[in-house]
């Protein structure tokens, strides 16, 4: 007969019901009374029990055969016979179906740790159901899981499963990697196994439960390396079996699989979290600051900055200072994305800290960068630096007055010809010590002030040829004088991105300014610029005639 421990209580009264029922029908095709009786019987009053030796009280039930004493002995022989060939075909009905029972419920355990494994949200959650399947499917008393922490220095327990409260392992949570051979033996070779010796006693951990005669050790394995070991151990006598060790290893695997799909969901979640950050640090920390200019500034502008990564290291500022004066910045921080954004976000706050003190009417561009500088060295290393150009725009004197800090060159466009203006020192936050000069630039109206990182030059084809200063010097002489600066603009992007064929591997800024066409009275009070002279210079000069 099949044992209620075996199988669920709904499965087990299913079975004796079917028994029962047999036994009926075997009643009424003989005319003896046969019947399923559960629990243990007692024999009396001509009654005759057919069952396995060993604890009756943990089988379904037993058959008995109930006579009247009048019968003879022949009847009373073929009656106990037949009815013991019943039983028998009971018996081997019963193991087929135990085992199809057996194996259906396995089947049914190993489908729902393959689903913790591969969908469990929940760590704990998904570990326990783990546990609970190998408890089960190994058949020991108990199962536990311990995986490495993240500083590699002691194992962590993440869930276990007992058969009864006196099986389980009372060990400390966490416990040393260092102090663990067995651990650490499971994780080079084969599973450590653990059998009593001689004296009852197993030559292993301290925090196995008393009176263990087995015990075993897996290692879980990832896809970079150990990620912790599956302790299992029974009170069975005897080394345990060869199919316990490949089920506990079939778990292990599975707790791989859980440990490494949950991290990638972490990975995945932090990703998210950082590209959420990221575009609000783009939105609010944007290196693109033109603002919205006063009324009678003396030039048009528009410019266009575009960051690789969300957010980028390059600077585009103006600021008004005064009346007909305002300041005009272009920076490109080195490196990409947060490290370069950093330093440009620095340079941006030192900057408004120099505009926000003193007396901004007689504000030098080289002070300005010379103060910059200063403070970007004491935040960043050597290797974090920036490469600047810090103007200020005069329309009541028509100059334009710069400090270039290693930046790529500016080009001024008039009457269809460019030319590059000059550079002065080296990027900003390489040395404290470093000096910078300022240079000025006479204005005529329709001059075109183009200033740009060098994503824009720097911008490569398919055959390794850059865009270079030539690419925007050509975009910027094929532009009409009368064409609004919008559509200048336009036309040296457009060529640019044409150029990298349409990718991008460095933050890339434009800012173009047209002086406005008009006549300055200027006072004695006012420093001499060079002359602006209106005459086109010759192709074989290649410069302006000032």
């Amino acid at each position: 007969m099949y044992t209620a421990d075996d199988v669920s209580a709904d499965l087990v009264a299913g079975y004796r019901d079917w028994v029962a029922d047999l036994c009926l029908k075997f009643s009424r095709a003989t005319g003896w009374t046969v019947r399923l009786v559960k629990g243990i019987h007692r024999e009396g009053g001509g009654a005759a029990r057919f069952s396995d030796d060993g604890e009756l009280d943990r089988r379904v039930g037993v058959i008995e055969l109930l006579l009247p004493s009048t019968v003879d002995d022949k009847t009373r022989q073929r009656a106990n016979s037949a009815t013991r060939m019943l039983v028998e075909m009971i018996q081997q009905v019963g193991g087929t179906w135990r085992d199809h029972q057996r194996q259906s419920a396995e089947a049914a355990t190993l489908a729902e740790m393959g689903r913790a494994a591969t969908s469990a949200s929940d760590e704990r959650a998904g570990m326990q159901v783990l546990m609970e399947g190998a408890l089960e499917l190994a058949g020991v008393e108990n199962v536990s899981v311990h995986l490495i922490d993240v500083e590699q220095q002691k194992f962590v327990l993440k869930g276990e499963a007992f058969a009864t409260e006196a099986t389980k392992i009372s060990s400390l949570p966490n416990r040393p990697v260092d102090v663990s051979k067995w651990d650490i033996g499971a994780f080079s070779e084969e599973p450590v196994l653990l059998t009593a010796g001689k004296d009852g006693r197993v030559e292993g951990p301290g925090w196995l439960p008393e009176n263990t005669a087995s015990a075993a050790c897996v290692a879980v394995l990832g896809a970079d390396g150990p990620l912790g070991t599956i302790w299992a151990f029974t009170r069975r006598q005897g080394p345990m079996a060869p199919s316990q060790i490949q089920v506990l290893q079939s778990v292990a695997d599975q707790v791989g699989v859980l440990q490494v799909r949950l991290a990638v969901g972490r990975e995945s979640r932090a990703d998210d979290r950082v590209a959420r950050e990221l575009k609000g640090l783009s939105e609010y920390h944007s290196g693109e600051r033109l603002g919205i200019l006063p009324p009678g500034t003396g030039f048009d502008a528009v410019g266009r900055c575009r960051s690789r990564y969300e957010v980028g290291g390059d600077l585009c500022e103006m600021r008004p200072l005064s009346d007909g004066r305002t300041l005009v910045a272009v920076g490109d921080a080195c490196g990409h994305s947060v490290q370069a954004a950093f330093v440009m976000t620095a340079v941006r706050s030192a900057m408004s800290a120099v505009l926000d003190e003193g007396d901004v009417a007689d504000l030098s561009p080289a002070r300005v960068v010379t103060r910059i500088n200063r403070a970007l060295c004491r935040v960043t290393p050597g290797h974090q630096f920036m490469t600047c150009l810090v103007g200020v725009i005069d329309t009541a004197r028509m100059g334009f007055e710069y400090c270039n800090a290693g930046h790529p060159l500016p080009i001024v466009l008039r009457k269809g010809q460019c030319q590059e203006l000059e550079t002065h020192g080296m990027p900003m936050g390489i040395s404290p010590d470093a000096t910078y000069a300022s240079s000025e630039f006479a204005l005529c109206g329709d001059d075109v002030l183009a200033l740009f990182s060098d994503g824009v030059i720097e911008s490569m084809n398919s055959e390794q040829e850059m865009f270079g200063t030539s690419g925007v010097i050509s975009a910027l002489e094929a532009c009409e004088t009368t064409e609004p600066i919008e559509v200048v603009m336009r036309r040296i992007w457009d060529s640019c991105q044409e150029h990298g064929e349409g990718t991008a591997k460095d933050d890339t800024t434009l800012l173009l300014l047209r002086m406005e066409q008009k006549s300055i009275a200027r006072g004695p009070h006012h420093r001499q610029l060079r002359r602006c002279d209106v005459n086109v210079p010759s192709a074989a000069e290649g410069q302006f005639s000032l």
